[in-house]
């Protein structure tokens, strides 16, 4: 998803790195990784090919939960729980495994339960705008 986020280039590369590597392992807990998508975001994320082949590679839920505390500024860890639903929507199931690491996530980075469902009611609400102004702009009839 595109932002205003510019403040995430200026974030630590290591930050950015553990971030993308979060999103990798959602995108992968019940399916194949939207490559398109996670490369897309990780060009936002001002990440070189190393780093994005790095933040790529498959490791386990515990190597990826030892790396969040590299996850140091609370706006980062806002938006990484932002992406995390969108990540875990992308498929058009949010599956109740895809739910619990974002929960496991959020808890780590101190989120309250409370910021989370705003997080998520929010992203739905977007996906669900997003998807009435697609029906709006189509030139096709349904």
């Amino acid at each position: 998803m595109a932002d205003n986020n510019s403040f995430i280039k200026e974030i630590e590369k290591e930050q950015r790195i553990t971030f993308m590597v979060v999103i990798a392992y959602l995108g992968r807990i019940d399916g194949e990784l939207n490559e398109e998508r996670f490369y897309d975001l990780a060009m936002t994320h001002n990440l070189s090919e190393d780093e994005m082949a790095a933040a790529h590679y498959e490791q386990s839920e515990d190597e990826v939960f030892s790396l969040l505390f590299h996850i140091q500024n609370p706006s980062l860890a806002l938006v990484l729980i932002r992406e995390l639903f969108y990540f875990g929507y992308d498929d058009g199931d949010l599956s109740d495994e895809k739910i619990l690491f974002i929960s496991k996530v959020g808890q780590a980075l101190n989120i309250p339960i409370e910021k989370m469902e705003q997080i998520s009611e929010w992203v739905i609400k977007g996906i669900e705008w997003e998807e009435e102004g697609a029906k709006i702009f189509s030139v096709t009839e349904d």
